[in-house]
């Protein structure tokens, strides 16, 4: 049993059916129709994961794209915008494990070299005063 299909009737530049034409022909498609219902499962697909996300454009050392590029090939992402996404997660999970653990470990850290030193100087006043006497 076939799925139901509708029909789709467009008006685009004739420079683009010539494109359209020119990938079919490389692809080895059997028509224009193919390789349109190939663009828009390929639209689709993009749009439903992307429609909760933001593009962002940014320009990197090319020292640090060869890596991108190396790390990709080796299967460590799909492709730079998985890696990219990748990273960036990493790098906000740190961030947010600081600010909620990390600044309550350093204020503990501080209030506690605090006491020592309190203490510290404590220990040293009734050591002197123990000298006197």
């Amino acid at each position: 049993m076939s799925a139901r299909s509708a029909r789709l009737n467009v008006r685009i530049p004739q420079e683009d059916l010539l494109e359209l034409e020119a990938v079919r022909e490389r692809n080895g498609q059997g028509s224009v129709s193919d390789v349109v219902r190939d663009a828009i499962v390929c639209y689709l697909e993009e749009e439903a994961t992307s429609w909760n996300s933001e593009t962002v454009k940014a320009t990197i050392p090319a020292a640090l794209a060869e890596d991108l590029e190396m790390f990709i090939a080796s299967g460590d992402a799909t492709d730079v915008s998985e890696a990219v996404t990748l990273a960036l997660t990493a790098w906000t999970d740190e961030k947010k494990r600081y600010y909620l653990e990390g600044k309550e470990a350093i204020r503990r850290k501080v209030a506690d070299a605090a006491e020592d030193r309190d203490t510290r100087r404590g220990m040293a006043r009734v050591a002197s005063r123990m000298k006197i006497q």
